[in-house]
Order: structure tokens, then C-alpha cells, then sequence
């Protein structure tokens, strides 16, 4: 048991405890001037601490709710910027197609989607199209190009067709559209409910109700 007599002597600066000798009266002076003011400086500290920690517990919550993780998978979607890329036909022709940004739609799908693709269809003849639209997908696996809000299409003769979206069958080397298609040429001007174009034969079909225009001195020819 502690005799609290001698610790209250202690403190009243009477006597020593941790030794037989004394101290001289400075050295217990300054002892008791640091712990007075040690033990309430220790004390207010403590009392502080547990004021905050409340505080600093539901900060930590909050911050672990509003940080935004990458969802399991997502690091391992394919994505490239400013890339051309190849695409290979059936007839082992190669079809040059360059693309803003590809991302993979999921990880290892291999369905690529296509932020302003642009490209050029080589034909048998020496002749191309050169096709290009905002935004489009790439499915690797069935060799399928689907181009979305506004296709523009260039003939290397000169003519120009635009069609909201165009599918491209690489595998069958053939275009084709189920929506309203309008094509300008030297020849006229056509309107039509979708298009079959084949890329080796250079064949170009207008399917549903088409509507031509054809200029005055085309019918007329020469004289």
C-alpha cells in the first residue's frame, strides 16, 4: 500500500521518496514548477482528444463514401487514342480505318466502340470510298462495323451519299443500310429507303421506295 502521508510531504516539498538523500530545495522547486505545469497541459490534451475523435471518425466515414474506386475488370478494358487500325476481308484486302478514341465495351468482349472513325474501302478497280461518322462499334469476333449518327460517304468519282447509320460485313465484303439514304452525283440525285453496296463488284443497290432526280442535260445528252 502507498503511504499517503509521504507522497502528500512529497508534493509539499518535505520530502524525498525515491531516495534516503535530500535534494536541495531548487531542485524540488523546479520539479514542482514542471509538474504543474506538465500534468495540466497532459490533461487538457487528453480532454481534447476526446472531444475531436468523434469528429475525425465521421469525416473518415464520409471520405470513404465519396471516393470513386475502379469497378472490378475496368482497368483491363482495352483503350487507345488516336489509333488507325487494319481490318482484313475476306479477299485478304486490307481496310485502313483511323478512330479519335477505342475503348472495349467490356473486358475481353472484343466489341470496340468507335469515337469519330473515319476510313478508306479499297475496290477491285483501283476505285475507293472513303467513309466516316461521330461515333460507331467494331465486334471483332462476327467482323462487323456499325456506324452511328451520320454516315458521310466519298466515292473516289466524285459522288457523295449520307445515311444516318451503315453496317459494313467484312467478312462479305458488303455496305448496307436499313434507313434513308440520299446520294449527289454528276448523274443526279437519289432518295431511298436504304442501300446495298458491294464492294467487289463495285455495286451500289438502292432497296425500298427510291426517288431520282436527274438533271435536264443529263436526259437531253449531247448534241
Amino acid at each position: 500500500m502507498f503511504d499517503t502521508q509521504k507522497i502528500d510531504a512529497y508534493f509539499n516539498g518535505e520530502k524525498d521518496l525515491s531516495s534516503p538523500t535530500k535534494e536541495s530545495p531548487s531542485s524540488r522547486a523546479r520539479i514542482m514548477r514542471w509538474l504543474k505545469i506538465a500534468l495540466p497541459s497532459i490533461a487538457a490534451l487528453l480532454i481534447g482528444l476526446l472531444i475531436i475523435m468523434p469528429g475525425i471518425q465521421t469525416e473518415g466515414d464520409r471520405l470513404a463514401v465519396d471516393v470513386t474506386r475502379p469497378k472490378k475488370g475496368e482497368l483491363e478494358k482495352l483503350h487507345m487514342e488516336k489509333t488507325a487500325f487494319y481490318i482484313t476481308d475476306a479477299n485478304n484486302k486490307v481496310n485502313n480505318f483511323n478512330a479519335d478514341n477505342i475503348d472495349e465495351t467490356e473486358p475481353g468482349s472484343k466489341l470496340l466502340k468507335l469515337k469519330n472513325p473515319s476510313g478508306i474501302l479499297p475496290n477491285a478497280d483501283n476505285t475507293w470510298v472513303n467513309i466516316q461518322s461521330p461515333s460507331g462499334y467494331y465486334n471483332q469476333n462476327t467482323s462487323l462495323l456499325h456506324l452511328l449518327q451520320g454516315v458521310e460517304i466519298f466515292y473516289s468519282s466524285g459522288g457523295t451519299a449520307t445515311s444516318q447509320e451503315m453496317y459494313f460485313d467484312f467478312k462479305q465484303s458488303k455496305a448496307y443500310s436499313l434507313l434513308p439514304t440520299t446520294v449527289d452525283g454528276e448523274d443526279g440525285h437519289i432518295e431511298s429507303q436504304g442501300f446495298e453496296y458491294y464492294q467487289d463488284k463495285d455495286l451500289l443497290i438502292f432497296t425500298g421506295k427510291t426517288h431520282i432526280t436527274i438533271p435536264e442535260e443529263q436526259i437531253k445528252g449531247d448534241n
